[in-house]
């Protein structure tokens, strides 16, 4: 029988839910192995629109590591999923280091394995468990999976699918790397590719209309990942393309038609339609209160909660902000009252926060009125009557201890 102290250090070094999934699996099917996380050096603490690894070790109670400290482990099984960091494993006296990489390879080694395929127009994708090796992503393939890419996939439908084949990935096989029982072979040279953080400039991204309508559609697609970017034409950031297949009769990249919706461009085939994104409108009228601006983009969106980069849904912005009138077109229109942010903050606690720099009070009481939970705690624990007798707003407990 196997003591504790003989089993190898498991360690999970990485970022977002593949990480964090892959951090809770082994907690949960391996409690007697020796467990460890390595956060990348950007990880605070605090879930954003991915959770945080380092949040969940220190949930979990499991101990945070460095890479110095891993190095001289013999024992040790490191596990890379989305670790931001450069490995060299001559420093590790371990040889058992492994990587989840987002794509299938040899294609698409490097970063960006979400917008450089469809760029490239490719039907599928997939998501390959290898060894670590002094290369960038060429070490020898333990196990692959694909999938399909839809015409309508967009950067960020991508990710998520990598994502959640990635997690199947590794539970799949996570077994045989902690007893040693997998095979590999070699990756071939033919059909691979690599793309450097160069082959990108976020700052300046440039798209090229002078295309057919299905390359011209990809380029849109590529780049909408709403928590990072979106593609923008004409200082409109475009929700979404599609193609018309209406033949094109005019010069590639002409605009052949403006509305408050969408524009139609000309493809060198077809046309494409690119729908304009209201939300930006939304959010910004939001915090200043301009009705006008607020019922123009209302009028034009579907996904009333969706979350702003900062994870703040109109709603939440609207309460923070104090503009009453706008919390209840919102709630009208069927806007979730206690989703909250990334981080656990409902619409009642920001209003709670409207209520101490301005002491207005109409919209907490409107959202308990709404039936606001009062039990929801965010990332720190508390609920909102935590923070009313912290803050020493006395006079806000009544509707809540009588609701």
């Amino acid at each position: 029988m196997n003591h504790p102290q003989a089993l190898p250090l498991l360690c999970v070094a990485g970022q977002n839910d593949v990480a964090v999934q892959a951090l809770e699996y082994l907690h949960t099917h391996y409690p007697n192995y020796p467990l460890c996380a390595l956060p990348c050096p950007h990880d605070g603490g605090e879930d954003g629109w991915q959770p945080s690894l380092k949040r969940k070790a220190l949930q979990l109670g499991v101990k945070l590591t460095s890479l110095e400290e891993l190095y001289p482990n013999q024992k040790l099984i490191f596990l890379s999923l989305q670790y931001s960091q450069i490995i060299h494993p001559g420093r590790f006296a371990s040889k058992q280091l492994f990587n989840l990489h987002f794509s299938k390879l040899p294609q698409y080694k490097g970063v960006y394995p979400a917008i450089h395929p469809i760029l490239r127009g490719e039907k599928s994708h997939g998501v390959t468990l290898h060894k670590i090796d002094d290369g960038i992503d060429t070490g020898n393939i333990i196990a692959q999976t694909t999938f399909n890419i839809k015409l309508e996939d967009t950067a960020r439908d991508l990710y998520l699918k990598l994502s959640q084949q990635a997690c199947k990935l590794f539970k799949k096989h996570v077994d045989q790397l902690i007893k040693n029982t997998y095979s590999s072979y070699e990756q071939p040279a033919e059909c691979a590719s690599y793309y450097s953080k160069a082959s990108i400039d976020f700052n300046n991204i440039k798209l090229d209309l002078n295309k057919t309508a299905y390359e011209i559609h990809n380029q849109f697609r590529a780049f909408t990942f709403r928590e990072y970017q979106m593609p923008v034409y004409r200082s409109w950031s475009i929700l979404k393309s599609y193609i018309t297949f209406e033949k094109s009769s005019h010069k590639p990249g002409t605009e052949i038609e403006e509305t408050d919706e969408h524009f139609t461009i000309a493809g060198v085939d077809f046309n494409v339609r690119l729908l304009k994104d209201y939300y930006p409108s939304l959010w910004i009228s939001c915090e200043s209160g301009d009705r006008v601006l607020f019922d123009k983009a209302l009028a034009r969106i579907d996904g009333i909660d969706l979350r702003n980069q900062q994870g703040w849904t109109a709603l939440i912005i609207a309460s923070y902000h104090g503009h009453l009138e706008l919390v209840r077109a919102l709630v009208a229109r069927g806007a979730n009252i206690n989703l909250p942010n990334y981080k656990g903050t409902t619409p009642l606690m920001y209003a709670l926060s409207c209520y101490e720099m301005t002491q207005n009070d109409d919209v907490f009481r409107y959202l308990i009125s709404c039936g606001a939970n009062l039990e929801s705690r965010d990332q720190h624990g508390k609920s909102v009557e935590d923070y009313l007798v912290e803050k020493g707003c006395q006079d806000l407990l009544k509707p809540i201890k009588s609701s």
